[in-house]
């Protein structure tokens, strides 16, 4: 997406001050710290990080959010690094990362990591599929015209190579090493889009979502696999955790439990209205680990200042707009999302 213009006036805000407001609602969100026999695996989309200016306490402010987790899969990494790399050295703690090299948009993902609690494996891949290996399927996609719902099946649709391959690497952590794929699957349109143009586009992004589930699934039943337990995390463009959902019923085929923090909290985008940002994990072991998870909507507490003057001065909706502009210029129009693991 193009980058995030600095709102007019500018917010001369004070670090200090948001820092207390985010731990504040960590803790008001009962968002765990780091402890012994416990892992935080979180996932973070950090809009245009490296495209966008960002004053260095912007990314002070994003290094506070990260550090309160142990590994990080960060999406939207820019060409252009720099940026992510300075954010991990602002962390406070033996933090290192990882990143893979560009795909669709310029952008890389990356891992961050607690270096005295979590040790890389030795596997770190992307994921693709040879042509004879595509995975073809029937797709429904609703949409509305006349004020009816309608539906439009795309009947063996063949899957279109990802936009960005998922980077997939093993960790290590206490007594559980397992297996992230860190994700920013293809957006293409809204849901319920009017044009034909626009629907095939949600179709491509149904497959590839479908496509990631079915590779866990056959990695999860291969004897060949280097660890078998699999978490999908990132940015999944799933609009809605719901059955009647195209993209969640994809993610969902291949027997993955998705990570239903949208009914404890809201969604992980601004608006609290949608679920794009997953955690899905392959039965097993893994899942009988999990504690907790939910998403911090850091958003809601920082910036409190900016929004009571907005909120004094413009209707509801336009207060709203224009506030969301500061945090995503300053941090993310994403929410960070979280699960945490016994590693005992």
């Amino acid at each position: 997406m193009p980058p995030f213009k600095s709102p007019d006036p500018p917010y001369p805000y004070q670090l200090a001050s948001q820092i207390a407001a985010v731990d504040e609602w960590f803790a008001h969100r009962n968002v765990p710290v780091s402890t012994d026999g416990r892992l935080l695996l979180a996932s973070w989309n950090i809009a245009n990080l490296g495209a966008q200016k960002r004053k260095d306490k912007d990314l002070k402010l994003i290094a506070h959010i990260m550090q309160r987790f142990d590994l990080i899969a960060v999406q939207e990494v820019n060409d252009e690094y720099a940026a992510f790399v300075r954010a991990v050295e602002l962390m406070d703690g033996d933090f290192d990362w990882i990143i893979n090299d560009t795909g669709g948009n310029r952008e890389r993902l990356g891992f961050v990591y607690r270096r005295d609690k979590v040790t890389p494996g030795r596997l770190f891949a992307e994921v693709a599929f040879r042509r004879l290996d595509f995975p073809r399927r029937d797709v429904v996609v609703t949409y509305k015209k006349g004020g009816e719902q309608r539906i439009e099946v795309y009947y063996q649709l063949e899957f279109t190579p990802f936009d960005r391959n998922p980077f997939v690497g093993t960790f290590e952590a206490g007594n559980l090493d397992f297996t992230v794929a860190n994700v920013h699957l293809y957006f293409g349109a809204f849901k319920d889009a009017s044009s034909v143009e626009e629907r095939a586009k949600y179709a491509r992004r149904v497959m590839e979502i479908f496509a990631l589930s079915d590779w866990a699934k056959k990695r999860r039943k291969s004897d060949k696999t280097y660890d078998r337990d699999i978490v999908l995390i990132g940015d999944m463009n799933v609009p809605m955790m719901h059955s009647d959902d195209a993209a969640f019923r994809a993610l969902k085929k291949s027997g993955l439990t998705p990570m239903d923090y949208f009914t404890k909290t809201g969604g992980a985008n601004l608006a609290g209205t949608k679920s794009y940002d997953q955690l899905a994990i392959t039965p097993g072991d893994l899942k009988d680990r999990v504690l907790d998870f939910n998403v911090f909507d850091f958003d809601n507490r920082i910036f409190k200042g900016k929004w009571e003057e907005l909120e004094q001065a413009l209707p509801p909706k336009k207060a709203v707009s224009k506030f969301n502009r500061y945090v995503k210029h300053h941090v993310s129009d994403h929410r960070p999302i979280w699960m945490q693991f016994d590693i005992s």
